[in-house]
């Protein structure tokens, strides 16, 4: 089959070309039309249920909302899990989805259910689904400044300018506010006048709402035309609400102003944004849709942003994560570049012939830009993962255009030999066909097994699965593109660039120098084959200490070149006291030469995604060019650096990256890499064996930091109802409810409509009527027999409880948060922290789980464990495929472990721990080894078989031996051009220091360290081994 399709591409030469011109042009146009981001979108398909009702605290926001709906949602299929957050006004339900759920069916299916029980639920409560956004779809991040507008007209102007204008950006999700004021006509009742005009909150509530409407009166047709009517009523400024009549008193009407002050007044908040310790900023955060090409979208996102000039304004913008992704692309591209010219520069070297390493470099970016095309007809864009695919592949696509070529060179060499004249050109294209035909199906059966080791990554789902899946896909779609080419279009161009005079192989110093190196090492290992294969086999036996001894993560922290700082701080405080700890934190890491910007937000900014409670500062810091740093300062120096300044009193330091961190809290819940997730029966009970579990682990020499969530570390003021007294009274749980939620809560009641902008009207009394224990209890109750204080109808106390209140599955949880020591791998730590943690008896009903980083190591383990070996299956019968010989199947596929043992001793010396990052660079190498070792068995067949066609029935032993000698150490130039052409692919890798580098060089270390052992396989064990199989069958044949 392979010999056809090479013979028909070199007789229809003209349709081949024809060919590659189409598949060029479809290529740069994909290559110009592929998404770019620094990462795959490594967050799976959740849908967020937004639960809004002023005034309510977290246990009825939880009793009456988000218990209610999560479990309600735990009915819908394909749902992995649904967790909930219930806090002050605010319920957040996330409900998360199995990989490859499409994100708007999930919608379609939330949006079912919530339907259903929506006339369940309270009906002031507001339930809305959040933005279609990806979990890490915060992109980008902007502050806004200025010297002449306070912060209430910062945030209108965030509100009704700049957020609207984003939203008809294309690809933008939603746009959230954080920080500023949000200004609020604030109507503060003294309850004092209420009793002299015996009014109820309740009287003034409904003047309000009364007063404030416009209304159509239909049409009237005069002198021909259509005259719309309408009456206009709504309040227009804090005046017309001053004069409202309230009621009338002998004939006289008490306004609004007579029994209280209205005033604009900044709204209770929940978050705060700092930006660079200098002061209070309004923020706005852009969220894309999900699967949305987030390059191109950033882009749209800066032009808009230059078109919304204020004056007076400024515009800084605090993250963005184009500039990430033109890093890690540009780290790719230039290693790209780099491999490929010294691919073919070594081809050069080891064939010096010009026109023969054009092939190559026509071949290399060919192959290249027809993977970009594969990647746009398969929805796969570009990121460090799909291009480090490439990366990876790009010594390995050219390795069978390598042995076409050597071998078209050798065989018209050969017949210059033995004809002692240079072939004529039909001669020649005959020469190079049958050259073509003699390494073309084993060499497409070696590539097509690189391919096929790459399998099992396909398998893994989840995080690992998001990360890998695109490098295994463009890995695939290059190997794929290398071996269709080498049969069809390097045919075709060999034809037209080998001719002429061609250097012979013993001209060239390079190849006399490695033969001269090799010659003597391969007879000297003819001599004492014995002590080789002992020595083999002791070497093998060192694999499984080696492999014991090594640590295990899932995977390493991607450095995304500027830092997240996420302090944990006692739950429970207010707004003002997390304003000053984020202005104070951001103004000491401000302190450091190498930072450009620190926006700090305290608490959530204004969108579904952000689950934040005011205890939780994020601070993102961005960092200037690394050539701007300090002499000698690294991430990791700076980091530590920082964290040593940062040592504030309340305050536990906790470290990540933006994107990362924004993974691990969807994922997980927990903000760290590791951690564990307590359920139980109430609040109490998690609390106490938090502590109990966070004392143990704080103690323990692997942590660095331990803080378990503090569950009960809210304060409440119970208004207790004795509905006898309420009886005793005639008046009705709802009325005192209505004093609670408007007299001392400000519920809002209106609202103020100017222009497009929207302001809420409140009612509350007056801050001195509402500030305390003993001013509430005295509030004074409008009833039938007169007005009479709170504490008549209800006990008024304080308790402490959960300020935040956590679920997972309906069932309430609590996070305790794990840093390990540096150099500890999660999976280390908690094999170590579970023995530690086996004195520690959960009552029923309590129990613990693991999350983070080494469950997703166990969970990609336990689907690896069980592909592998159907995938080393699928090898040995590509490998026979390529050989037709049972023998060198066996040969070629007991060399795997060898290269394995490579990989592994490089990866010791490097200091790496396993990961899924270092087995994906081992399935890698599978197929590469067996490949290099393929290619030795091809040219010792090959040189066999022409000294038993010289020799016929005189073939001997020493024959043998000679025909050996020839097939290893004559034909050693094509085995080192592939093996060269393999490392020049992946040792740039190793000195790339871009974003992304630490998984790059995870993969490519094994691939290095194992080509590097499988080559010597190749070299010397391969060749003596073989010889001892044919001197047995020789043998036997006499």
């Amino acid at each position: 089959m392979i010999e056809k399709i090479i013979d028909f591409s070199i007789k229809n030469f003209f349709l081949v070309l024809i060919g590659t011109i189409f598949l060029t042009i479809a290529s740069i146009w994909a290559l110009k039309n592929t998404p770019l981001d620094a990462l795959p979108d490594l967050s799976p398909p959740q849908v967020i249920v937004k639960i809004n009702w002023a005034g309510q605290s977290p246990e009825i926001i939880e009793d009456q909302g988000t218990y209610p709906l999560v479990s309600q949602f735990l009915a819908i299929a394909n749902i992995d899990t649904v967790r909930g957050y219930s806090t002050y006004e605010n319920g957040l339900i996330y409900i998360i989805f199995k990989d490859g759920t499409d994100l708007y069916w999930a919608r379609s299916r939330v949006l079912e259910q919530l339907s259903s029980i929506s006339s369940k639920l309270p009906a002031s409560m507001e339930v809305n689904l959040g933005p279609d956004a990806s979990g890490v779809g915060w992109v980008y991040q902007y502050a806004l400044k200025s010297d002449s507008l306070n912060l209430a007209q910062l945030r209108t102007l965030q509100d009704y300018y700049y957020k609207y204008a984003l939203m008809g950006v294309d690809g933008v999700s939603e746009v959230a506010s954080i920080g500023g004021f949000v200004p609020t006509y604030q109507v503060s009742i003294n309850n004092d006048k209420l009793i002299r005009y015996n009014l109820s909150i309740s009287d003034v509530a409904k003047v309000l709402k009364k007063n404030n409407n416009d209304t159509g009166g239909g049409i009237s047709i005069q002198n021909g035309f259509e005259w719309m009517i309408q009456a206009k009523g709504y309040l227009e400024g804090i005046d017309e609400i001053n004069n409202l009549v309230v009621t009338q008193k002998a004939g006289v009407p008490i306004i609004l102003k007579d029994i209280a002050r209205v005033e604009l007044a900044p709204a209770p908040r929940r978050g705060i944004a700092d930006l660079n310790g200098d002061g209070e900023v309004v923020g706005g955060i852009v969220m894309l849709r999900y699967g949305e090409d987030v390059y191109s979208a950033i882009k749209r996102i800066k032009t808009k942003m230059n078109e919304l000039k204020v004056d007076g304004v400024e515009i800084v913008e605090v993250y963005e994560r184009a500039s990430l992704i033109e890093k890690a692309i540009d780290t790719l591209k230039s290693t790209l570049l780099e491999e490929s010219l010294i691919v073919v520069l070594i081809i050069g070297l080891f064939l010096l012939h010009l026109r023969s390493s054009l092939i190559v470099l026509i071949i290399l970016p060919l192959t290249i830009a027809i993977t970009f095309l594969l990647m746009k007809l398969f929805g796969i864009g570009s990121n460090i993962m799909s291009l480090g695919g490439i990366a990876i592949a790009i010594g390995a696509m050219v390795d069978a255009s390598i042995v076409m070529i050597e071998n078209a060179h050798k065989s018209i060499h050969k017949f210059e030999e033995i004809f002692e004249r240079e072939p004529t050109n039909s001669e020649r294209i005959q020469i190079i066909l049958d050259s073509s035909k003699l390494v073309g199906r084993p060499i497409f059966f070696a590539l097509a097994l690189i391919v096929v080791s790459f399998l099992p990554i396909f398998a893994l789902t989840s995080q690992e699965g998001l990360l890998f899946t695109p490098l295994a896909f463009t890995k695939t779609f290059a190997m794929s593109a290398g071996a269709i080419l080498s049969i069809t279009l390097v045919p075709v161009l060999m034809v037209f660039f080998i001719k002429g005079k061609l250097p012979r192989e013993n001209k060239n110093p390079i190849n006399r120098f490695f033969i001269w190196i090799y010659n003597p090492i391969l007879i000297y290992g003819f001599k004492i084959k014995y002590l080789i294969f002992a020595f083999v086999l002791v070497s093998l036996a060192y694999l499984y200490p080696l492999y014991k001894d090594m640590k295990w993560e899932f995977m390493p922290m991607l450095n995304e070149q500027s830092f997240m700082y996420m302090p944990v701080t006692p739950y429970g405080i207010s707004v003002d006291q997390s304003k000053a700890l984020t202005q104070k934190t951001d103004k000491i890491i401000k302190s450091f030469p190498e930072v450009e910007s620190v926006f700090g937000k305290g608490g959530r900014a204004d969108t579904a995604t952000d689950p934040a409670p005011l205890g939780m500062l994020e601070t993102i810091i961005t960092l200037k060019p690394h050539n701007q740093w300090r002499e000698g300062v690294t991430y990791e120096s700076l980091k530590a650096e920082m964290d040593e300044a940062l040592q504030v009193p309340g305050l536990i330091n906790s470290w990540t990256y933006p994107i990362r961190g924004r993974i691990d809290m969807l994922l997980s819940g927990i903000r760290t890499p590791l951690g564990i997730k307590l359920y139980g029966k109430s609040s109490e009970g998690l609390q106490k064996y938090a502590q109990l579990i966070e004392s143990k682990l704080r103690d323990f020499d692997l942590s660095e930091s331990v803080f378990a969530d503090q569950a009960s570390s809210g304060y409440y003021l119970d208004i207790d109802i004795d509905e006898t007294k309420l009886a005793r009274y005639e008046i009705t749980k709802e009325q005192l409810l209505e004093y609670t939620s408007i007299a001392i809560g400000g519920m809002k009641v209106s609202t103020l409509y100017k222009n497009l902008e929207r302001y809420p009207i409140t009612i509350r009394f007056e801050e001195a009527q509402r500030k305390d224990l003993e001013s509430i209890k005295n509030i004074q109750v409008k009833t039938p027999f007169g007005f009479l204080p709170i504490k008549t109808f209800a006990d008024v106390s304080y308790r402490q409880s959960a300020s935040v209140i956590k679920s997972e599955k309906a069932l309430p949880v609590t996070f305790i948060a794990i840093t390990p020591k540096e150099g500890v791998t999660p999976s280390e730590y908690k094999q170590k922290a579970k023995e530690l943690l086996k004195d520690v008896n959960l009552e029923n009903g309590y129990y613990i789980e693991w999350a983070g980083q080494s469950e997703y190591l166990e969970s990609a383990m336990a689907k690896i464990i069980w592909i592998i070996p159907a995938v080393l299956v699928i090898i040995l019968v590509l490998i026979y495929f390529a050989l037709r010989s049972v023998f060198a199947t066996v040969l070629v596929f007991f060399t795997l472990p060898f290269a394995l043992l490579g990989g592994l001793i490089y990866i010791d010396m490097l200091g790496y721990a396993m990961s899924i990052a270092v087995i994906v660079g081992f399935l890698a190498l599978l197929g590469i080894a067996a490949e290099t070792a393929i290619v030795m068995i091809v040219y010792l067949e090959q040189s066999v078989k022409e000294y038993r066609d010289t020799f016929s029935d005189s073939f001997s032993k020493s024959h043998l031996r000679d025909a050996i000698y020839d097939g290893a150490v004559q034909r050693v130039r094509p085995k080192l051009m592939t093996v060269f052409a393999i490392l020049a692919g992946l040792l740039p890798i190793m000195y790339i220091d871009g974003v992304g580098s630490e998984v790059m060089q995870r993969i490519a270390a094994p691939m290095i360290g194992g080509i590097v052992s499988s080559a010597i396989l190749s070299l010397i064990i391969i060749p003596i081994v073989y010889e001892s199989y044919m001197k047995k069958r020789l043998k036997d044949e006499i």
